[in-house]
């Protein structure tokens, strides 16, 4: 859960639970900006230090009550200034030298099967997540998942995690990011002096039950975490405990991963998450509207849906801010052009950010080649291939963009940049792999 979403839904209870006044609201709340993270403490940043005084003071009790009340990832909040942004930011980094609780991240309760809507999109990845939670370290182990952000994948890994807590109380489970699991590394070799600190490293993590690590695209340029994973990896599959694996790319894309690992990664079951089709991102509103008691029309959750196609988070956050809007203006009436208001300032729509330097940065990144590779005269396949992709993905998604000015951008004339968005067409109708490649891209840069 993002710092943001966790603000909204604090908010969200004191409005229900009538603990603010709407001049409370309108003075103060209404100028706090969610900031930063610092264990389970959430920051809040305000403009000036009457603000800071009465959030700290005068409103601590009700906030404390609200962030139980709404089963917050965060026990406790802290207020800084605007301007004193970069002082904390200081102090945070020079705290981040020693690990935080370990790395390990809690479960987030409302996270469960129970709450995830099943779809077309990731009917498969639901359920092998199940069967993992309900039979660890036997039929798909490992268990490796991958999408886009926003479309699941840390649900599923919360909603397993939840189930194991409930139904295997007695098994170790472990949840944490490749990033801290990196740090935890790193930490661990730095004080390499101290047999005991490594020990630590090592029965943490050869002594759980099931172990999930997500994001293991961050394991890019680290290769002694890969060889200390490995071994870990070896021990926990060996003795048939289950490891779990999320991504934003398939294996076949991890193209850092020592080959050893990657083999290994690729052994138990890989399943993917895709976009949600128009009435999945529907019934997931409709879910979460219910678990929110807001009365939301067909018609605004329709709205929704055709606004954010990309990112459910991104969606659900739409939603909250429309209902958290609705209850600030005191509005039972939603419409669809009051949700449009709601959202004005709130979101900013993926196409807004896009640029073609930003494309090329993508295709870039996916095909492993340079930006003078993509531009330059070289026509190796290795270099046309994504040149073409990359002039198919601007012509889609910047319609507007003369062809001329693609074709100068890749030092070339408006026929290529033609030839390779015909070329491209053609092959996402009749080639699955061009049909998929293309998906990832687009996925990719709408979500930058």
């Amino acid at each position: 859960m993002s710092i943001h979403s966790a603000w909204h839904d604090i908010m969200d209870k004191l409005i229900t639970s009538s603990s603010l006044t709407s001049v409370a609201i309108d003075i103060y709340f209404n100028k706090v900006t969610p900031y930063a993270e610092s264990g389970n403490t959430l920051i809040l940043a305000v403009p000036l230090a009457s603000h800071k005084r009465e959030l700290e003071t005068t409103y601590r009790p009700k906030i404390l009550a609200a962030m139980r009340a709404c089963n917050s990832p965060y026990t406790d909040y802290s207020v800084i200034q605007e301007s004193e942004k970069a002082e904390f930011s200081r102090a945070d980094i020079a705290e981040a030298e020693t690990p935080k609780n370990n790395g390990s991240m809690s479960f987030v309760k409302e996270y469960t099967f129970d709450n995830f809507v099943v779809g077309d999109s990731n009917r498969m990845a639901a359920a092998a997540a199940m069967a993992v939670a309900e039979d660890p370290g036997s039929l798909y182990n490992p268990m490796f998942i991958y999408s886009r952000p926003g479309l699941g994948k840390t649900h599923l890994l919360n909603a397993i995690g939840n189930m194991l807590r409930e139904q295997r109380p007695e098994l170790k489970v472990l949840y944490i990011t490749a990033e801290n699991f990196t740090n935890d590394y790193i930490f661990s070799i730095r004080n390499s002096k101290n047999a005991e600190v490594m020990q630590n490293f090592n029965n943490k993590y050869r002594s759980q039950d099931v172990l999930m690590i997500d994001d293991v695209q961050f394991f890019e340029k680290a290769e002694k975490t890969q060889e200390a994973l490995f071994h870990i990896f070896n021990d926990l599959y060996s003795s048939n405990r289950q490891i779990i694996l999320s991504s934003d790319r398939p294996i076949r894309n991890l193209t850092f991963l020592d080959e050893r690992l990657a083999s290994r990664f690729a052994a138990g079951i890989s399943v993917d998450i895709t976009a949600p089709t128009l009435e999945d991102r529907i019934a997931i509103l409709q879910k979460k509207a219910i678990n929110m008691k807001a009365s939301i029309s067909s018609d605004v959750l329709y709205y929704l849906a055709e606004t954010e196609q990309h990112n459910i988070r991104v969606l659900e956050g739409m939603l909250k801010t429309v209902y958290l809007f609705s209850k600030l203006n005191r509005q039972e009436n939603i419409t669809v052009e009051f949700a449009r208001e709601a959202l004005h300032d709130s979101v900013i729509t993926s196409a807004d950010n896009i640029t073609i330097q930003s494309i090329v940065n993508v295709c870039c990144d996916y095909f492993h080649i340079k930006a003078a590779d993509i531009t330059g005269a070289r026509r190796n396949k290795e270099f046309v291939v994504p040149r073409q992709h990359a002039m198919y993905i601007i012509t889609v998604l910047m319609p507007s963009t003369p062809l001329d000015t693609i074709g100068q951008y890749f030092n070339r004339d408006h026929s290529t940049v033609i030839s390779a968005r015909d070329k491209i067409g053609r092959l996402v109708q009749t080639d699955p792999e061009t049909k998929r490649v293309v998906e990832d891209l687009k996925n990719l840069v709408l979500n930058k």
